[in-house]
């Protein structure tokens, strides 16, 4: 009686190690979000608040330099002004100066949103797809080159998850 206890267990210990094993050799594409898929265009958007004395992010750096990342990282993914489908890039900055302290603390938050239907109305909206955010911080010469580097990291990310929904 025990050993076909054993051999029940092992059966099951073997059975579950060949489901998680089939998991990980499934296409990437298995695994791809679907709110990715078959994304053709986008429209890039950007914006910067600040708070106290400029930091040099301006929504013009932004634009262009998820402009520039879109068309090396993701050369499939059309770029269209009149695209309904949008990257947003939104950087929320806040100075510090006063005394000793002279830096800078944020948050910025990427989104791809796209045009999507109600199933039982029809009716038309706006969803996130996709969004990663992060906190950034540090003295004020690096705000600029912080917010950029979080920008390609997020872009790189959401680069990733696209060409994985979009073989």
């Amino acid at each position: 009686m025990r050993l076909r206890g054993r051999l029940r267990m092992y059966v099951a210990w073997g059975l579950a190690f060949g489901i998680v094993s089939l998991l990980f050799i499934l296409p990437r594409a298995v695994w791809a979000d679907p709110q990715l898929h078959k994304l053709e265009c986008v429209n890039i958007q950007a914006a910067v608040l600040e708070s106290g004395a400029s930091l040099g992010v301006t929504t013009e750096v932004l634009r262009e330099a998820l402009l520039t990342g879109v068309k090396t990282k993701l050369p499939r993914l059309r770029v269209d002004p009149s695209c309904p489908n949008r990257i947003f890039f939104k950087v929320f900055l806040q100075n510090l100066s006063g005394g000793m302290i002279d830096g800078f603390y944020g948050h910025v938050a990427f989104e791809v949103r796209r045009k999507a239907a109600f199933v039982h109305s029809s009716q038309s909206f706006d969803a996130r797809a996709w969004d990663l955010e992060s906190y950034v911080h540090g003295t004020r010469e690096k705000a600029k080159a912080s917010v950029l580097d979080q920008l390609n990291s997020h872009l790189t990310q959401f680069a990733a998850d696209y060409q994985a929904a979009n073989p």
